[in-house]
C-alpha cells in the first residue's frame, strides 16, 4: 500500500466530504456517522500531522469514495458535461473580451507577421466586447490610431470562404489582422508606396499614415487594375459567348461602368459612389485617377525575343539587354476593347498603356538584393506557394527549380531562408542553390515569387502580383530604389515615354508611365483639393484595413471596408518564434491605461479574489464535518 503524503492525505480528506455531501441523502444513517467519524478523526490527524495515522485513515475513507460514495454513470458524465461546458463558456468570454492566442494562417502581412507566428492579442484594447455578437458594450474610436493592426471578425463582410470552427467543435466567422490605414471621414490618397491624407476636418495626416518606423512598408491602391468585374447582359459574339457590360468593383464599391455597344463601339463611364466620394469635390476625370492608381504599374520581367513583335508595332528600339522590364498601366475609359480575361470570360475591358526598360546586370542585382516572395514549397524541383501545400496543381502550371532540394523556403528582401518547425527561420548559406545569382533564376522569381502560378504571368493579358512605381524620381520595384534618380537608363526612358505620348492620337491614345510627384503644394504642404477630389475617403464608422504585404493581401481593397462594429481588438506581443520579431509588432504603441482596460482588468480581479475566497472556503481545514 502506497503512503501518502500529508497533502496527499488532505486531498482524500476534502474529495470524500465533498462526495458525502452529495450522496448523503441516498445513505442510511449508520453509513453517515460512520463515514463522518473517519473524516473527522482523518481531519484531526492532518492537522496534528500526523503521517502515519492520516495515511491509515486516507486509505480507509478513499475506499469509500470507491465504493458506497461512487458517483454512477450518469453522475461522472454530467458533471464532465458541465465542467467542460462551464471551461468553454469561460474560455470564449476571455477570448472575446479580455485576450487571445492567434496564429498567422497566411502572408498578407509580411514582413510584419509571417505565416505560423503566434500572438498575444488583446481585445481590449479600443473598447469591451460583447461576447457572441459584433458588438461593443464601450467602444472609443480615438483609441484606434492610424497604421496600427487590428484584429476583427467578417461576420456580415463580403468576404469568400469566411467560416472557421473554434475549438474544432463550434462553427465560427474568421477573424482577420490587418493594418489600419484610414479612420472614418479620413480621405486617403497613393503615391510612391506611401500613403498621404486628410481627416475630416481637413487637417493632415499623412506622418500617421506613414511613420519612421514603417518606412520599408509599401502600400497599392488596388489588387487587380479591374477590380472585381460585375458582368450582365449576356450576347453572342464573332469571338463567341461575351458580355455587353462589366461594372468593375474598387473597394468592394462601383466605381465604373464598360459597355460594348456593337460595331467595335465601348463606352466607359465613372459611377458616383457616395460612400467614397467627397460630395463637394467632382468626380475623377478617369479611371486611373482614382485615389492615385496612376501611380503604379503591375510589372514583369520578359525576354528580348518576347518582346519583338511589341516593339516593332510601337516603333521601338531594343538594345542589347537580354531581359526587359514590362510593365502595364493606365487603364482608360477611352481605350477599351472586347476580350478574355484570366478566366476565359468575353466582355469590355481596358487596354492597358505598355512601356519597357531594359534590365542591366546592376538592376538584376539589385532586384536580387531586394527580392521577397511568398513562402513556398519546393518538392521534387516544382515550387509551389505554401498556403497551397495541398492543393494538387499540374506540373506545367508551377515554377521549376530543378537544383533546389525538397523543403520548405523563402525570400525577405534578398535573404534566402529555409522554414524549419514551428516556423523557425534558418538562414541559407551564399552557395545554397537557392541563394546563388542568376538573370534566369531571379526572372523566375520575380515573375512568379508571389503566386507561383504560371497563368497570371502568361500572355499578353498578364496580372502579376508585382508592382512598379516612381517615388520622389526613383523607379521602385520590390519596394526598393531599383532605377535611380538621375541614371541614364532612367533619364532615357522618361524621354521615350514622353515622346510616345506626344506621337500617340485619340483612336489609340498612350499615356506614360512618369513620376507624377506627391499630392504636394509648391510649398511641401498638402494638397487639400487634390486629396478631395482623387483620394478615397472612408465612410461612416468605417476603417480602411490593408496588408503589409500588397502582393498577397486580401483586405479592404477586395473586401471593402471594416464596420466599426466587427473591431475585436489589436495584437500585442509575438511570442513565437524567438527572433528579431519576438516581442511588440512594428505599430504605434497603445496606451495601457484606457477606460476598457481598467474595467475588464478589474473584472478579472474581482472574479479571481472571489475564486481565492470561494476555494479557500472549501479547502481551508479544519472542516465541518
Amino acid at each position: 500500500m502506497k503512503i501518502y503524503s500529508l497533502r496527499r492525505s488532505k486531498k482524500v480528506l476534502l474529495g470524500v466530504y465533498h462526495l458525502l455531501r452529495r450522496k448523503k441523502k441516498k445513505l442510511l444513517p449508520a453509513q453517515i456517522n460512520e463515514i463522518q467519524n473517519d473524516l473527522k478523526t482523518l481531519q484531526e490527524e492532518i492537522l496534528k500531522k500526523n503521517r502515519e495515522n492520516a495515511n491509515y485513515l486516507a486509505h480507509k475513507c478513499q475506499d469509500y469514495g470507491s465504493g458506497i460514495l461512487k458517483k454512477s454513470r450518469w453522475e461522472q458524465i454530467r458533471d464532465f458535461v458541465f465542467a467542460f461546458a462551464f471551461a468553454l463558456v469561460v474560455a470564449f468570454i476571455i477570448r472575446q473580451m479580455w485576450f487571445e492566442l492567434y496564429e498567422i494562417p497566411s502572408g498578407s502581412m509580411r514582413p510584419t507577421f509571417k505565416e505560423k507566428d503566434h500572438l498575444i492579442v488583446s481585445k481590449t484594447d479600443f473598447g469591451i466586447n460583447v461576447p457572441f455578437t459584433t458588438d461593443h458594450f464601450y467602444f472609443d474610436p480615438n483609441l484606434v490610431k492610424r497604421s496600427g493592426i487590428i484584429i476583427f471578425t467578417v461576420e456580415n463582410m463580403d468576404v469568400s470562404d469566411p467560416n472557421t470552427m473554434y475549438f474544432y467543435i463550434f462553427p465560427g466567422k474568421k477573424q482577420f489582422v490587418k493594418r489600419m490605414m484610414g479612420k472614418s471621414g479620413d480621405t486617403v490618397y497613393f503615391y510612391g508606396g506611401q500613403m498621404y491624407g486628410i481627416d475630416k476636418e481637413g487637417n493632415d495626416i499623412s506622418h500617421e499614415l506613414q511613420p519612421q518606423r514603417q518606412k520599408k512598408i509599401h502600400h497599392v491602391p488596388f489588387i487587380r487594375f479591374s477590380g472585381m468585374a460585375t458582368l450582365s447582359e449576356p450576347f453572342q459574339s464573332s469571338m463567341g459567348n461575351a458580355y455587353r457590360m462589366a461594372i468593375l468593383h474598387q473597394m468592394n464599391e462601383p466605381v465604373a461602368r464598360l459597355t460594348f455597344l456593337g460595331n467595335q463601339r465601348l463606352e466607359g463611364e465613372m459611377l458616383y459612389t457616395q460612400r467614397i466620394h467627397d460630395t463637394n469635390a467632382p468626380l475623377p476625370e478617369n479611371y486611373y485617377q482614382l485615389w492615385g492608381m496612376e501611380n503604379y504599374a503591375i510589372a514583369r520581367i520578359v525576354g528580348k525575343e518576347e518582346l519583338k513583335t511589341y516593339a516593332e508595332k510601337n516603333d521601338l528600339v531594343l538594345g542589347e539587354e537580354n531581359l526587359y522590364l514590362e510593365m502595364k498601366h493606365h487603364p482608360n475609359l477611352h481605350h477599351l476593347e472586347l476580350g478574355k480575361d484570366l478566366y476565359g470570360r468575353i466582355h469590355p475591358q481596358f487596354i492597358l498603356s505598355t512601356s519597357v526598360i531594359p534590365l542591366g546586370e546592376i538592376h538584376l542585382k539589385r532586384l536580387f538584393n531586394n527580392l521577397s516572395t511568398e513562402r513556398f514549397v519546393v518538392k521534387s524541383g516544382y515550387a509551389k506557394r505554401y498556403s497551397a501545400i495541398k492543393a494538387a496543381l499540374p506540373t506545367h502550371l508551377l515554377l521549376r527549380l530543378e537544383d533546389v532540394p525538397d523543403g520548405i523556403y523563402e525570400f525577405d528582401r534578398g535573404q534566402a531562408y529555409q522554414v524549419k518547425w514551428g516556423g523557425i527561420l534558418k538562414k541559407l548559406p551564399e552557395d545554397h542553390p537557392l541563394q546563388k545569382y542568376s538573370p534566369d533564376r531571379m526572372r523566375k522569381l520575380f515573375n512568379f515569387g508571389i503566386t507561383f502560378d504560371r497563368r497570371f504571368v502568361q500572355g499578353s493579358q498578364f496580372e502579376t502580383d508585382r508592382f512598379a512605381y516612381f517615388r520622389e524620381g526613383d523607379l521602385c520595384l520590390l519596394e526598393a530604389p531599383i532605377f535611380k534618380k538621375g541614371e541614364s537608363e532612367l533619364e532615357s526612358f522618361i524621354e521615350k515615354e514622353q515622346e510616345r505620348s506626344e506621337n500617340s492620337n485619340g483612336r489609340s491614345p498612350y499615356i506614360p508611365f512618369l513620376d507624377n510627384g506627391p499630392p504636394l503644394t509648391e510649398g511641401g504642404k498638402i494638397d487639400v483639393q487634390k486629396i478631395k477630389q482623387y483620394g478615397l475617403k472612408i465612410p461612416e464608422n468605417m476603417y480602411l484595413a490593408l496588408g503589409d504585404n500588397f502582393a498577397n493581401s486580401g483586405d479592404s481593397r477586395e473586401f471593402g471596408f471594416v464596420p466599426q462594429v466587427n473591431l475585436r481588438g489589436g495584437p500585442s506581443f509575438i511570442f513565437w518564434p524567438f527572433g528579431k520579431r519576438f516581442g511588440p509588432p512594428n505599430q504605434p504603441p497603445y496606451p495601457w491605461w484606457t477606460l476598457p482596460n481598467g474595467i475588464i482588468w478589474s473584472l478579472a480581479l474581482v472574479c479571481l479574489i472571489l475564486w481565492y475566497v470561494y476555494h479557500r472556503r472549501h479547502h481551508r481545514l479544519p472542516l465541518d464535518i
